[in-house]
């Protein structure tokens, strides 16, 4: 096995462990008999995902790979601590401070493209979850609640299963293509065997339900209109080849419901203490240390 497999396969297990609960997300509307089920969906999910649409990325190489532990090790901590973030986010802000320590151009542009599609997927999820909200708003209320309930319980197994089908694309598809991994039978074993253990670890842990449960006192219409936003958006991206952070358009479509039910629907404190330590703080981090590693091996 090489370095870059092996780098691979360790950031796979932790990317899945860390972003399960986004996932498993709409377990919350099955009954217990039903969520080994859907932790078999959700492994389904992130496999097809990561054969079907991780070859449409394709990233500049980085020739040292050991700054790669930086982000690795980042994400470790934070799923430790249960909370989650996004790997893909920490590899980009790796690969801008490896570039900018050796002027490596080609990099410099894959992430300028690249955050240029987060800014607009950020405002695409606000302006699309205030709509999607009002709709579903609008749908369920002609309905009874026992069919509402009905009918998330019906539809959570479909959820689990395309929300781990764009994270398989969108995380380990990228991640493939960062660390020049291709998407061959031994590897897509390997990455199975790697994705059934994380996933199984996440439920021994009892892993949160994702940034909704964070920013969120309710639950169905004000959950399920993020998600689907997420999934919406991150579909897209998948098949243009840009690896979005998922987690930061399900934060961008969670604020537009919220400003959509004028914050009633939101613990609005809690906001700026997930955008520090999510985001800033991790990106900050991943941005200096590569740099400086960079620097630091450059010049031994």
């Amino acid at each position: 096995m090489t370095p870059a497999q092996a780098l691979f396969l360790g950031a796979t297990f932790v990317a899945v462990l860390n972003n399960a609960s986004l996932a498993l997300s709409a377990l919350q509307c099955l009954r217990v008999e039903l969520r080994r089920l859907a932790l078999l969906v959700s492994f389904a999910g992130w496999v097809a995902g990561y054969v079907v649409e991780g070859p449409n990325f394709s990233l500049p190489q980085v020739g040292n790979l050991g700054v790669y532990l930086v982000p690795l090790s980042l994400t470790a901590l934070l799923t430790l601590v249960n909370y989650p973030t996004s790997i893909t986010q920490l590899y980009v802000a790796t690969l801008l401070g490896y570039s900018l320590a050796c002027g490596y151009s080609a990099g410099l542009y894959a992430v300028v493209r690249i955050a240029v599609a987060w800014l607009l997927s950020f405002i695409a999820g606000l302006l699309l979850s205030a709509t999607v909200y009002r709709l579903l708003r609008l749908v369920l209320s002609r309905l009874e609640v026992s069919r509402v309930l009905t009918l998330f319980r019906v539809t959570a197994l479909l959820y689990v299963f395309l929300l781990s089908y764009v994270l398989g694309g969108n995380l380990l598809g990228f991640l493939a293509s960062a660390l020049g991994v291709g998407i061959q039978l031994d590897n897509t074993l390997l990455v199975s065997a790697v994705t059934a253990a994380a996933l199984l670890t996440a439920q021994l842990r009892r892993a949160p339900l994702g940034i909704a449960r964070v920013l969120f006192p309710t639950r169905y219409v004000s959950t399920l209109t993020p998600y689907t936003v997420a999934l919406v958006l991150t579909q897209l991206a998948n098949r243009l080849g840009i690896p979005l952070v998922v987690s930061l358009v399900m934060f961008s479509a969670t604020l537009g419901t919220g400003l959509s039910s004028g914050f009633s629907l939101l613990y609005r404190y809690r906001v700026p203490l997930y955008l520090l330590l999510s985001y800033v703080v991790p990106v900050l981090t991943s941005l200096l240390a590569s740099y400086g590693l960079t620097l630091a091996i450059g010049t031994t």
